[in-house]
């Protein structure tokens, strides 16, 4: 009997140094979730026109439609005297810019509300006669008789 049992102890001890101990199995690590796809900013082209002069001075007109307004810049810098500089900010229908020029001339600051035709590779600024506002405000006088040939800006690359 002594061997039987000395059997059983040995094949009961073999059975549990046989037996896997249950041990604690990382849980597998998720691979990060991939970035979602860059979301395309929204474009908004800026377009620049030039007007060279013979003696130096250049005209220089840029915009941007924002959605539905316009945002640009309007400088006349001349060869020989001061110059205006200064901000747009307006709307367009079809082919027509109606903006709120504000620039310094000569130190000063004004406002005048601008028009401009754009065809194409060309923007033609309106001009005519013009009036102040109660508030400071040129504006002018009969939109109807604008002058579209005085100022024609040329299509440029933007720098």
């Amino acid at each position: 009997m002594n061997k039987s049992l000395i059997t059983i102890v040995l094949f009961a001890s073999f059975i549990a140094a046989c037996q896997q101990t249950e041990k604690s199995i990382p849980a597998p690590v998720a691979a990060p979730a991939p970035a979602p796809p860059a979301t395309p900013k929204a474009k908004f082209p800026v377009n620049c026109f030039e007007q060279h002069m013979p003696d130096g001075s250049v005209l220089s007109f840029q915009y941007t439609e924002y959605y539905d307004q316009i945002v640009g810049i309007l400088d006349y810098t001349f060869a020989e005297k001061d110059g205006a500089h200064g901000t747009l900010k307006g709307t367009k229908e079809g082919d027509i810019i109606t903006a709120l020029w504000s620039y310094t001339v000569e130190g000063s600051e004004q406002q005048e509300e601008v028009v401009f035709k754009i065809t194409g590779d060309k923007a033609a600024k309106g001009n005519g006669e013009l009036t102040e506002t109660k508030s400071g405000v040129l504006k002018l006088k009969d939109p109807a008789k604008v002058d579209w040939t005085a100022e024609v800006f040329t299509r440029v690359n933007c720098d």
